[in-house]
């Protein structure tokens, strides 16, 4: 079923994108936006969608096509603050604070943990003015933090919970003391190849491999402490 639906998934995606090349198609061919009534050429790509609902519909069209883009966005914002509310209270806090928690407590933990996620997000979106560049620095901490979490858990069976925290921890330290202008924290590692307070070397994928090496290397001093575990096969009774 997984593998079904993911294979629908990718058409319904493909078949989802021709509206939106219509669109920009469109707001490119126009051959005078004064002539539509806007004050002239949109000045970024990123504002073709907003002229043509404005300037090249009818305003009931105009209309439903906003409230159905507001829709998609509140849709998808209050998913992900759900889901990363429940992770944090299935997957941290039951299994390191508190294992014989209640339903009724957990679900205390992921109402706080709306609260708390809700508020960081809204403060993110006032510090942060492009889109694009907070989907980069969440991609950039997916590769530099997780990925080489997941490689070892799916791939090394002698890696331990030590080896995750101490290769958690160097990534971030390594990750971080490179400096971000999205989140306007400077460079605090005096990495090499720097230009106008922006380093060109590549910390980030550094910061990924000795994350790696050293969840390998900590993970086989501590196995006497803290035995691996292995990814156990989940059947039916």
């Amino acid at each position: 079923m997984a593998v079904r639906l993911s294979i629908f998934a990718g058409i319904i995606c493909i078949i989802a994108a021709l509206p939106p090349i219509l669109i920009g198609i469109t707001g490119n061919a126009v051959p005078s936006w004064v002539q539509a009534g806007a004050p002239g050429r949109p000045p970024d790509a990123s504002l073709i969608l907003p002229y043509v609902v404005r300037y090249l519909t009818p305003p009931f069209i105009a209309t439903i096509g906003l409230g159905t883009i507001a829709a998609a966005v509140m849709s998808s914002v209050d998913s992900s603050i759900l889901s990363a509310s429940s992770m944090a209270g299935w997957n941290v806090y039951r299994p390191l604070v508190k294992p014989k928690a209640s339903t009724a407590n957990l679900a205390k933990i992921i109402k706080r943990s709306i609260w708390i996620i809700g508020i960081t997000a809204t403060l993110l979106s006032l510090k942060i003015s492009s889109v694009y560049a907070l989907w980069f620095l969440c991609s950039d901490f997916v590769y530099c933090l997780l990925f080489p979490q997941l490689l070892t858990a799916l791939f090394d069976k002698k890696a331990n919970q030590w080896g995750a925290l101490a290769g958690f921890a160097v990534s971030f330290l390594l990750r971080m003391g490179g400096g971000d202008t999205t989140l306007g924290i400077p460079a605090l590692i005096p990495y090499p190849m720097a230009e106008s307070g922006e380093v060109i070397f590549p910390f980030r994928t550094v910061a990924m491999l000795s994350g790696l090496l050293t969840i390998l290397l900590v993970s086989r001093f501590t196995k006497r402490y803290g035995p691996p575990k292995g990814l156990k096969k989940l059947t039916q009774e």
